[in-house]
């Protein structure tokens, strides 16, 4: 370690010479030594030592005390005053130049020793934290984001430039204030002012806070922040101070802002496209019920007076007419499932399925299908109306492309994991796996030749089921028949007691109907 270097300023010859003896028994170094104070000040100038015996009585028109603060004024440099006068109006003169000690006249070798010794040390420790405190002003000056901290009464210490700049408060004007008077959000409960509010914080109710803002600036202008508040504490959790740290987030608050904007557009347009669809919807369907009627009418009661190819086209219309009426029912399902929040009960597997079939029994008896039922079923939760509807998109499709003639296998089983599957197994010519890939996206059909887009079924199928919690899937092998599926979250009852909810379902299905 570096052998500190000290000046001594003493007018008296002797003493200044036995106060040199003295130091250098100590192993210090002398800087200088001088007898009156504009010489002092030279001297400490010129060689910079690390600590100052001032006398306070010298020669020349400068006593101790205003060399002291001469050479104060220049550099950080410790001062020891040596004195015979210790009166009260020389002391308090001293202590405005921060003096580290005072040695009486006489003073013995150990005092001197030391008062040099914990004067150097207690001036590395404040260079050390000086040094600290520097750092982090730099470090928080320069930092991107607005800091502002201040005393446990919320009187600021300390403004970095970033939050000079959004607050429109310089730190000179700033320090002393109230924070609410510069970092002003309206929230008059977001800094303690009494001790009652400390106790709130001490107990850990309001020690941290973050969330997005208004702040108005001292020009009245609002600016979008995003804000952190906490309590500053010393190691024995004292509260010292607070510090809210915070940053502009006009960009952010923008972008969110038209973001809002273009989502109640985008609502908007889709309700719009929603009524439109549901007045073409029923357009349609009126335009349609009269040329099916008519076809179906001269099918039945004039074919034996028809060219037979005559016959066949209106079997082409009619079947065509079904497709189409299919297909708009699919479409106002599909935007039903995607904009109604419905309440799932147990179901009454057996009276939905059974709804089913007969809204199928036109097409299964011209098909002449075959269907093995369960006599018994699981109790899962759904909702009735659009189970109904998956079961019918299963089996129209079971029937439709199933084998000649198709033989449909339903059933269901408890799953271990809390579900229960249901499914629907047909004898047709079974999918291939790119096949099934796609058989739940929009618009994909499920024609043997896999060539004739425009389904919307089993789309309509997998909303459901997401709508309702469950899930779908399918099991396929070519030549080998498919097995399409669905899940629903079981109820635990037995079959019976959901059997008998079966009233107060279809109550509550009318009701949201």
């Amino acid at each position: 370690m570096e052998t500190a270097s000290i000046m001594v300023v003493e007018d008296e010859s002797i003493v200044a010479l036995d106060l040199q003896n003295r130091l250098k028994k100590l192993g210090y170094r002398i800087a200088a030594v001088a007898a009156e104070g504009k010489d002092a000040y030279r001297k400490a100038i010129a060689t910079r030592p690390n600590l100052v015996l001032m006398d306070i009585k010298i020669k020349g028109n400068m006593d101790g005390i205003s060399t002291a603060e001469l050479i104060q004024s220049e550099y950080d440099v410790p001062i020891i005053y040596i004195t015979a006068f210790a009166d009260e109006p020389t002391l308090q003169r001293a202590k405005l130049t921060m003096p580290y000690g005072y040695l009486i006249k006489p003073f013995e070798q150990r005092e001197l020793s030391s008062a040099i010794t914990m004067t150097l040390y207690r001036h590395q420790i404040e260079q050390q934290l000086k040094e600290s405190q520097q750092w982090l002003n730099t470090t928080l000056r320069s930092i991107g984001d607005g800091v502002i901290a201040t005393d446990p009464d919320g009187r600021i210490k300390f403004v970095n430039t970033a939050a000079e700049q959004l607050t429109g408060w310089k730190q000179s004007e700033a320090l002393g204030n109230d924070i609410r008077s510069v970092f002003n959000i309206n929230k008059t409960n977001l800094f303690p002012t009494s001790a009652d509010d400390i106790a709130v914080l001490e107990n850990g109710l309001a020690d941290s806070r973050q969330a997005p803002t208004l702040l108005t600036n001292r020009g009245g202008m609002q600016i979008p922040i995003m804000y952190l508040s906490n309590m500053i504490r010393n190691e024995r959790g004292e509260a010292l101070g607070f510090v809210v740290a915070f940053q502009d987030i006009t960009e952010q608050w923008t972008a969110e802002e038209r973001q809002r904007q273009f989502i109640v557009e985008l609502k908007r347009q889709n309700d719009e496209l929603d009524a439109f669809s549901y007045t073409i919807a029923n357009n349609l369907t009126g335009a349609l019920s009269p040329m099916l009627g008519f076809g179906e009418l001269l099918e039945t009661y004039f074919a034996a007076e028809l060219d037979q190819e005559i016959v066949g086209y209106l079997k082409i219309i009619a079947k065509s007419g079904r497709k189409m009426v299919t297909i708009i029912d699919e479409l106002l399902l599909l935007a039903q499932v995607r904009k109604r929040e419905v309440v799932t009960y147990p179901l009454n597997m057996s009276a939905v399925l059974s709804s089913a079939l007969g809204r199928l029994s036109h097409l299964s008896h011209h098909h002449q299908a075959h269907f093995d039922l369960p006599e018994t079923w699981p109790s899962a939760s759904g909702y009735s109306p659009w189970i109904e509807e998956v079961w019918v998109n299963y089996l129209d499709n079971a029937i439709k492309y199933g084998g000649q003639p198709p033989i449909i296998k339903v059933g269901a089983a408890l799953e271990p994991d809390g579900w229960v599957r249901f499914w629907v197994q047909d004898n047709g010519n079974g999918l291939t796996t790119a096949q099934m890939k796609h058989l739940f996206t929009p618009f994909t059909h499920l024609g043997r030749d896999n060539q004739n887009p425009g389904g919307l079924g089993l789309s309509v199928v997998r909303r459901i089921l997401e709508k309702l919690g469950g899930k779908v899937s399918v099991e396929s092998q070519v030549g080998q028949g498919s097995v399409f599926s669905f899940m629903l979250p079981s109820t635990g009852q037995s079959a019976l007691a959901a059997a008998a909810d079966t009233d107060t379902a279809g109550a509550l299905a009318l009701t949201e109907g």
